[in-house]
């Protein structure tokens, strides 16, 4: 049954939804690091469940045909969020590259070209302002014998904000943790309804994560990256760094601001 409010997703949006029911806010498609499996979860206001992969996939003329179209989405997907991995999150995440070889990215270490600002809770947002900064590798988008902690990749559609957000779950010692990248296409937008989504999919068990972590861009101009982390502060955000995950310190980037909350 069609939905008054699917006028307030985009028509790209529309293109990867199959809301059935009344009240799906939000929709995320899910490719596992391993296998290349695709499946999608809608968020309703009753919470989030497992459903069919988007139409490309359900509409297809033939299995042959669907398979494709399935494996197209998910390369799609795996690429599209790779792209916005920096040198550190490639290296702690996917195992290139030796952070041991990075002398910017561990804090404390000798780092002439940074800047400290406090923000309103005291804590010091480390900027870095040297021009040679983390970049994503053009190549190594591929899916096929992932490396590193990523389980899944994630692509999430808020319908109420319009906004897409791309991320991957990683997962090390049985805690697994949702990290969602913050771009300059997702700041400044109405996050309120995508975080409520975010959340709930953290919850359910095909997830089950205990973080959701946010990676907010650092280029980002310096109030509306204030404005961001006090807001994302008032609802239990803190900043963090990747100790959890790459045991080498308090690890940052000079591409993403890192906060966190417990789920």
């Amino acid at each position: 049954m069609a939905h008054s409010n699917s006028k307030r997703s985009s028509s790209s949006s529309s293109n990867h939804s199959d809301r059935s029911t009344a009240n799906v806010r939000a929709s995320a498609y899910v490719v596992n690091a391993s296998s290349a499996a695709l499946q999608g979860f809608h968020y309703s206001t009753t919470g989030a469940g497992g459903a069919e992969c988007p139409p490309l996939a359900a509409k297809a003329s033939s299995n042959a045909v669907g398979r494709a179209r399935r494996g197209g989405a998910a390369y799609t997907i795996t690429g599209e969020c790779e792209r916005l991995f920096c040198e550190t999150l490639r290296a702690v995440f996917l195992g290139e590259g030796n952070l041991a070889q990075k002398d910017s990215l561990v804090m404390g270490m000798h780092n002439n070209m940074t800047t400290d600002i406090v923000n309103d809770y005291g804590i010091n947002v480390r900027m870095n302002t040297s021009s040679a900064t983390d970049a994503p590798s053009p190549e190594g988008f591929g899916w096929v014998q992932q490396k590193g902690l990523v389980s899944d990749w994630i692509e999430v559609w808020d319908y109420v904000g319009g906004i897409r957000f791309r991320g991957f779950v990683a997962e090390k010692a049985d805690e697994k943790a949702m990290v969602v990248f913050f771009d300059q296409n997702v700041i400044g937008g109405d996050l309120k309804a995508g975080l409520m989504a975010l959340l709930e999919l953290c919850a359910i068990d095909y997830f089950a994560c205990t973080r959701l972590v946010v990676c907010i861009d650092r280029h980002t101009q310096q109030k509306p990256l204030e404005v961001l982390s006090k807001d994302l502060g008032w609802i239990g955000f803190q900043l963090t760094t990747l100790r959890e995950f790459a045991e080498q310190g308090d690890v940052i980037s000079n591409e993403w601001l890192f906060m966190e909350m417990d789920t």
